[in-house]
């Protein structure tokens, strides 16, 4: 019996060994095939879930700013004109010019207060070129003209609009300058001499170039807009204070300086208007002799007669307008 029960333990041990390889080698291939059969599942689910977490967690995306273009003149501002323009420039011509030509004469004629002159130029230039627009949008030119610079959404363009378009007179005397000192060393010096004589020369009359570009762009604009001003979208137009809007302080005494250039208008008109009446009374002293006149020569011909007194009423009222 012994041997017996030996010999059918040492049968059963290989079929318990096969099987359990058997099942070894099932159940990677029941588990693949399970994990197969769950991915989709988990990708469905992933499909579904995922959007409403990143919903729920995304950040609002922040309205971008429309960029407005420029459009033109507001409807309800009005183009300054070429009196305000006149004292604007005049204005701004003494304080940017009138120091720095009281300068050059200090260095060329007195050679002396040269220091004095040259701190006074340079402040009047800080001043009215920077200071002050920064502070209001406008320099003192604006000020007793009653005018200021405004872009086509009705807002004051940047400083730097006014440093430019005030400094073009500046710029075209710098240029002028150099010119006279280094326009001749290009041909007479070499070597670096000539090369930072030829820079310096070139700069002068890139100055010059803008200034008369600039000059020529107002006269042909119909906005009376110069280069800098088609740059920056900018007008010249009616300083028009808002209903309610009072200016205190040194800005205060700034726009009460507009008296002066209220002044100098008033004078303007009251000379066009004599001039004027003075047109037209002369029209009508000079009329009725000349009128008699043709008729005299023209009487033996009535229709010459009427051609010639329909001529000289013509002339007469030409001469009127």
């Amino acid at each position: 019996m012994g041997l017996l029960d030996k010999a059918n333990d040492a049968s059963s041990k290989p079929a318990n060994k096969t099987v359990a390889k058997a099942v070894a080698k099932a159940k990677p291939v029941a588990k693949a095939k399970a994990v197969a059969k769950a991915k989709p599942a988990a990708k469905v689910i992933s499909n579904e879930v995922m959007p409403a977490a990143v919903a729920a967690n995304a950040k609002p995306l922040k309205a971008k700013r429309e960029k407005t273009a420029s459009a033109g003149l507001p409807d309800s501002f009005e183009i300054a004109s070429p009196n305000a323009r006149r004292i604007a420039w005049f204005t701004n011509f003494v304080v940017n010019l009138g120091p720095i030509f009281a300068f050059l004469f200090s260095v060329a004629i007195l050679d002396a207060f040269t220091t004095i002159f040259a701190i006074v130029a340079l402040a009047a230039l800080i001043f009215n070129l920077v200071v002050i627009p920064i502070m209001s949008g406008r320099t003192l030119g604006n000020f007793i003209s009653r005018t200021k610079n405004i872009r086509s959404n009705s807002t004051k363009p940047n400083f730097l609009h006014a440093l430019l378009v005030n400094s073009t007179g500046i710029f075209a005397l710098a240029g002028v300058i150099f010119l006279m000192i280094f326009a001749g060393k290009m041909f007479t010096e070499t070597g670096s001499a000539q090369i930072v004589a030829s820079v310096w020369s070139v700069l002068g009359l890139i100055f010059i170039v803008l200034y008369f570009v600039n000059s020529s762009m107002k006269r042909s604009s119909d906005m009376r807009q110069g280069l800098y001003d088609s740059i920056f979208g900018a007008y010249l137009v009616k300083h028009v204070p808002a209903e309610g809007e009072v200016s205190t302080g040194f800005i205060g005494k700034l726009e009460n300086m507009s008296s002066y250039g209220d002044r100098y208008t008033k004078r303007q008109e009251e000379k066009l208007a004599k001039k004027a009446t003075k047109n037209i009374a002369d029209a009508s002293d000079v009329q009725p002799s000349e009128v008699a006149a043709k008729k005299a020569e023209t009487a033996d011909d009535p229709k010459t007669a009427k051609k010639a007194v329909k001529k000289t009423a013509k002339k007469a009222t030409k001469k009127a307008d």
